[in-house]
């Protein structure tokens, strides 16, 4: 081998950790807050993988927060336990932006967002306003360079009218699939030994049944419906409080994630804060997830 060629193999950049099959660097939130259950069963599952997770993640709830971002001085909690993880009093993407500035040394940084397991669904038009999709988006958005990011929920189980958070054994379960999952479609973003998609993220939704007891994993397209209808009604002098409707019929398509999350399937539907881009190669995923279906 000549001078050259190694001079031009050592000009060449190394290739993303997302584009392998490695251990990644991943920075973990969420939009429950950072003591949430969800995010806790989801740390464990990760690092348990064998991956190197730091979670920054909000102190309280911050639901419907979109891509929101706090300008102010953010104040910060670190867990006595664990110096890994950040409690923030901040938004979701403020924690995810902080986190994956301020908790890598300079020159390093996450090589995936995941943010969840939220408690419950968001699909269709919801994504517009879930804090938890916005915390995932925000690395895409705001960081330099970007970084990919998952979202990840779980549709509460029991009825419409009376809904319920899983048990601790179902969450756990949940975040293992995810793993699972997540190992089969890290190498979606990329082309070869390119990160590909940087400024993409997959918004995957678990359906309120036991896992046992779903039906596959399917690539799904973003619906234009919603269950979450508001309106705000008078409660006191100078006050309103909000008042939950009971939506109309869905007109969604059947390859929509509103129509197969309710048939039972854990839906993946990749989504880009450039909201004008719609050929994401979504057959390249589901030959990727293929790998993942449930056993």
């Amino acid at each position: 081998m000549t001078a050259a060629s190694l001079a031009s193999q050592a000009a060449e950049p190394a290739s993303p950790a997302i584009c392998g099959s490695g251990p990644l660097e991943i920075l973990l939130t969420n939009d429950d807050g950072y003591q949430a259950p969800g995010i806790r069963a989801l740390y464990d599952a990760l690092r348990e993988a064998g991956h190197h997770v730091r979670l920054a993640a909000p102190v309280t709830n911050a639901s419907g927060s979109s891509v929101s971002f706090t300008w102010s001085t953010v104040s910060v909690v670190r867990d006595p336990a664990d110096p890994n993880v950040l409690g923030v009093a901040a938004t979701p993407a403020t924690a995810a932006v902080l986190g994956a500035t301020a908790l890598y040394p300079p020159g390093h940084g996450p090589d995936l967002v995941v943010s969840g397991i939220n408690d419950g669904e968001n699909t269709g038009s919801l994504l517009a306003i879930s804090g938890t999709v916005g915390a995932a988006l925000a690395g895409t958005m705001l960081l330099d360079p970007p970084v990919p990011g998952i979202a990840v929920n779980a549709e509460r189980m029991g009825t419409p009218d009376s809904p319920h958070t899983r048990s601790p054994d179902e969450i756990a379960r949940v975040a293992r699939h995810l793993v699972r999952l997540a190992g089969g479609a890290r190498r979606w973003f990329c082309d070869g030994v390119r990160l590909a998609r940087p400024t993409t993220v997959l918004n995957v939704n678990y359906p309120a049944r036991p896992l046992a007891e779903v039906r596959g994993v399917a690539v799904a397209r973003q619906g234009r419906s919603t269950d979450l209808q508001l309106r705000f009604e008078p409660s006191g002098p100078e006050a309103y409080a909000s008042r939950r409707l009971t939506p109309t019929d869905s007109s969604d398509a059947a390859d929509s994630d509103v129509k197969l999350l309710a048939e039972g399937y854990v839906t993946v539907t990749p989504i880009s804060a450039h909201l004008g881009e719609t050929d994401l190669p979504v057959e390249d995923l589901k030959r990727r997830l293929d790998a993942t279906k449930f056993q």
